[in-house]
């Protein structure tokens, strides 16, 4: 945390805090994570193919849009 005057204060000083951002998420994670619900898909029934692909295709287009802040 960082620490700054609190420059409205009247006659004394006052320190507030105020919380510093982390560091911006890892796309990496997200696709792998989104990659990884790919394994096995040759023993889910077709007509679930579908579903996972379009889940992996959104995660991977937030992950990818994420690197340029687009």
């Amino acid at each position: 945390m960082s620490a700054r005057t609190c420059p409205y204060s009247i006659g004394y000083r006052k320190t507030v805090s105020y919380p510093l951002p982390g560091p911006p998420p890892n796309p990496a994670d997200a696709i792998d994570g989104a990659l990884e619900r790919l394994d096995g898909l040759e023993n889910v029934p077709l007509d679930e193919h579908v579903a996972r692909f379009d889940a992996v295709h959104a995660t991977l287009t937030d992950a990818l849009s994420s690197i340029d802040k687009v």
